[in-house]
């Protein structure tokens, strides 16, 4: 009898596979009007399904048995995964579609999921847009561990270190978090948005005495819950996503005994494509290989050894054509098919395949999906262009634009900033988009206009009239910059334009406040002797304090490391070995801010000395020779002081700056010479 008993309990055990549930939709409108033809979760991230980057990093992670929750267009999902490789019998796990056109929120697909009994044992609850290199077993070992001491506890969230103003981090990702310090409880979870005063329950504070306050967390959206969580859901109707859920347990955590607890990750990646910005951030994440080995050359799309990954991230597949004298500067990646014409310049952008641009293009910043025809003389910057579309001779699309399916514009065009135009106007018996309840689909759409060129064929798209107002900012909040034309600023009434004014006033109050503290705290440094690595703590805490961006502060670091010399030497022969003497001594502190292989970083620092050199005559007469102390110290690479002076200007002084260019200009030349000798060498 003992032994069928322990029999038996192995067969239990035996039956407890790693089980996940994808929610391949997100009902809201971020993505409109691309998502009128695909479902978001199938739209390309760096030439991949976006679905597909979810699916890798969960089989990455042991799970056996994966459901793909699919709403909008979900008979498109169910053949994409019929027809990938997680269909095929050598698939290390099995990927079953859950087809429900119904549902209006992940608290409906989960109360769906209660009702078919999928749920047999612990499981990782994510969104279809999740990008990770996370070890996932571990993390559930741990979730297993402490649910056989406390039955009670129904969730591990999953939350990585990353403080505001992080790369990865959006406006919509800012939470506030009160976390037991002995044992990882959450005891408060507050999405702050834009609040400026947050509440938080005097108990949490008075009851534990443990209690930590972390604003510097990123909810990965990645959970390990226990298989009694759908019926939660179901028993709780005002549970409409994985948010409410969480607050909903914590506000009732004396009553039901339910518990959640959170797994703080430090060094893996994991971040989720919400909306336009972080969609451009995690392709130049997956570029630069942030990801690995979630990247473009690896097996997850490059069965067959097609796609070759070259210097400057530059990923070409076998059979592009690059035409002479077209320049690809870093992190690009050329899709199979496409040809490139000559004098074409690309650059932090992702070209998809067999897309045809023609000769003196120029594309910054942008993601170009299949069959796109560009013609000669176009200029496309931090812009997605769908599939199928037709862009003319000379058509200039500007930031923030998103060119739906089949569009064609031009010839001779320049689109507004923040265009977004599709090839028809909609119908009232369309169906509806980005997962966005039809009676919300009431886009107003002007006709096909002359403006778009004498071949266009173009709708301008507006957003609902009655879409929520917190989603319309965050869609036309793209890549972190909202941009306003000429008009708009102009037809601002007098009292915004106070108020912005004096926001903007309090600001530059704060940024000189902060750079006065950095000056004083190197300034004693050097009198108390005080190393890089108390500097590094000092000077991120000054950072939180004052509240500045990130982007600030990679230029006020270096700027500051240049002007202490500057303020203390009056000696201008003397001048130039003060300044390498402190950045040598500082060298850890920079680099802690200024990475190597870190574009944007190094462009930021660039940005702050050229101003400073503008300001000041002395400094301005030996940039060049700083420009090339960094380089020679690995502070600075060839490649970014190319984009930097290749830049054009957009200030008042653009005469001053084309000239401290031109001042620059023979260090460019000898690290051009350079890197051609380097390349024939190899």
């Amino acid at each position: 009898m003992s032994g069928k008993g322990k029999q038996r309990g192995a067969d239990i055990k035996q039956e407890d596979i790693l089980q996940a549930v994808v929610i391949a939709d997100t009902f809201n409108v971020r993505f409109a009007p691309i998502t009128e033809k695909k479902p978001r979760t199938l739209l390309p991230v760096v030439n991949v399904p976006m679905l597909d980057y979810t699916l890798e990093f969960l089989a990455a992670g042991g799970i056996q048995e994966i459901f793909v929750f699919c709403c909008h267009l979900a008979d498109q999902i169910r053949t994409h995964i019929r027809n990938s490789k997680w269909n095929d019998s050598s698939s290390p796990c099995t990927v079953t579609p859950i087809l429900s056109e119904g549902c209006l929120s992940m608290g409906d697909a989960m109360r769906e999921i209660e009702d078919k009994s999928l749920i047999r044992s612990d499981f990782i609850l994510v969104y279809g847009d999740i990008v990770s290199n996370l070890d996932l077993r571990s993390i559930i070992q741990e979730h297993k561990r402490r649910r056989e001491k406390d039955k009670n506890a129904v969730m591990t969230v999953i939350m990585k270190k990353a403080p505001p103003g992080h790369c990865s981090r959006c406006r919509e990702d800012d939470s506030l978090v009160a976390i037991d310090s002995t044992n990882d409880r959450i005891l408060h979870y507050l999405k702050t948005g834009n609040q400026k005063k947050l509440q938080l329950p005097v108990e949490v504070l008075t009851d534990n005495k443990n209690v930590q306050l972390r604003y510097d967390l990123l909810d990965c959206q990645i959970s390990v819950c226990s298989p009694q969580v759908p019926a939660l859901f179901k028993d709780n109707f005002d549970y409409l996503s994985r948010d409410d859920f969480i607050k909903g347990i914590l506000m009732n955590e004396e009553v039901m005994g339910n518990t959640i607890f959170g797994k703080i990750v430090r060094d893996e990646y994991a971040a989720r494509i919400s909306n336009l910005q972080m969609y451009d951030i995690i392709s130049r994440d997956i570029m630069s290989r942030w990801t690995y080995p979630l990247v473009p050359d690896n097996s997850i799309n490059n069965h067959d050894n097609s796609l070759s990954y070259g210097r400057h991230n530059v990923y070409l597949s076998k059979d592009v054509t690059l035409a002479r004298g077209c320049i690809l500067e870093e992190n690009v990646v050329v899709g199979s098919g496409s040809s490139i014409g000559c004098n074409t310049v690309i650059t932090q952008s992702v070209i998809g395949n067999n897309c045809k641009i023609g000769e003196n293009v120029k594309i910054t910043g942008s993601y170009v999906w299949d069959d796109v025809t560009i013609e000669d003389n176009c200029v496309i910057e931090t812009s997605v262009i769908c599939d199928n579309v037709t862009l003319y001779d000379g058509v200039t699309v500007n930031p923030g634009s998103v060119i739906a399916w089949d569009v064609k514009v031009g010839p001779g065009v320049h689109l507004p900033q923040s265009c977004m135009l599709q090839s028809h106007p909609v119908d009232d018996d369309d169906d509806f988009g980005d997962d966005l309840p039809e009676a919300d689909q009431g886009q107003q759409i002007t006709e096909s206009s002359p403006d778009y060129g004498a071949k266009s064929k173009a709708y301008e798209y507006r957003a609902p009239c009655d879409s929520d107002e917190e989603d319309e900012e965050l869609r036309q909040d793209i890549w972190g910059l909202t941009l306003h034309s000429d008009d708009d600023i102009s037809s601002v009434d007098s009292h915004k334009s106070d108020e912005f004014s004096d926001e903007e006033e309090e600001m530059q109050d704060e940024i000189s406040m902060f750079y006065a503290e950095m000056i004083d705290q190197l300034r004693r440094s050097e009198e108390e002797n005080i190393s890089n690595e108390n500097m590094i703590l000092e000077i991120n805490s000054l950072k939180h304090a004052y509240n500045i961006a990130i982007k600030d502060l990679h230029g006020m670091v270096l700027k500051s490391l240049i002007d202490l010399p500057f303020r203390q030497n009056t000696d201008g022969q003397q001048l130039l070995v003060d300044i390498k003497k402190n950045l040598t001594k500082h060298l850890p502190l920079l680099k802690n801010y200024i990475k190597p292989n870190s574009t944007e970083p190094q462009m930021d620092g660039l940005m702050a000395l050229e101003e400073f050199s503008l300001q000041e005559p002395r400094i301005n007469t030996v940039l060049v020779k700083i420009l090339h102390m960094l380089y020679d110290m690995d502070v600075l690479e060839e490649q970014v002081l190319f984009r930097w002076h290749k830049s054009i200007p957009q200030a008042e002084d653009v005469p001053e700056r084309e000239r401290l260019r031109k001042q620059v200009e023979p260090l460019i030349k000898w690290l051009q010479e350079a890197e051609e000798e380097s390349s024939e060498d190899e």
